[in-house]
């Protein structure tokens, strides 16, 4: 069943327009009053908006997703030689899989209460009042290292992020960029 839409209806012209009468409003009076309410609502509008603007609940930290490119370049590499050393050789497409699955996978998440550091094979949680510092790792990576004296690394965080997670932490972690 398909209906068709209609049009509204529209006044004959043959009927004369209704003419005003006292006890309706006129159209000075109406415009006074819609400005009255647009004025009262953005008033309310303003008091119920916050001062500062919000920041993102949550930071997540990843490896580039252009990495990608990079392990497609390795199957275009990889096929000849896939193809003509027997079906042994087929085993070779598991190096640029496990490549695949390490990009997508690895990831760090700040959020007001915890840390998440996600690695290919595993992933370790914490509060952030476990946190007793960041170090940098050789490899210009960061590690918390936490109360028990364990450290974990935090993947795909550089020392150019420590800006965000200080202001995610909350005031937990120092801004280094305002310290001086």
């Amino acid at each position: 069943m398909s209906e068709t839409p209609q049009e509204p209806e529209q006044p004959d012209a043959k009927q004369p327009a209704p003419e005003p009468s006292d006890t309706q409003p006129s159209d000075a009076e109406q415009a006074a009053e819609s400005t009255d309410e647009r004025t009262a609502e953005s008033a309310d509008a303003e008091q119920a908006a916050p001062a500062e603007p919000e920041g993102p609940k949550s930071l997540t930290f990843r490896i580039t997703p252009v990495a990608l490119l990079g392990v497609l370049a390795v199957i275009i590499c990889a096929t000849p030689l896939a193809t003509t050393a027997g079906t042994w050789a087929l085993l070779i497409y598991l190096i640029p899989l496990g490549l695949a699955v390490w990009i997508l996978r690895t990831r760090t998440t700040f959020d007001a209460q915890q840390v998440v550091a996600r690695t290919m094979f595993g992933r370790t949680k914490f509060g952030w009042d476990d946190v007793v510092s960041l170090r940098l790792n050789e490899k210009r990576w960061l590690k918390a290292v936490l109360r028990s004296g364990k450290e974990v690394q935090l993947p795909a965080v550089r020392v150019r992020d420590l800006p965000r997670v200080a202001a995610i932490s909350g005031g937990r972690l120092p801004d280094p960029t305002t310290q001086e």
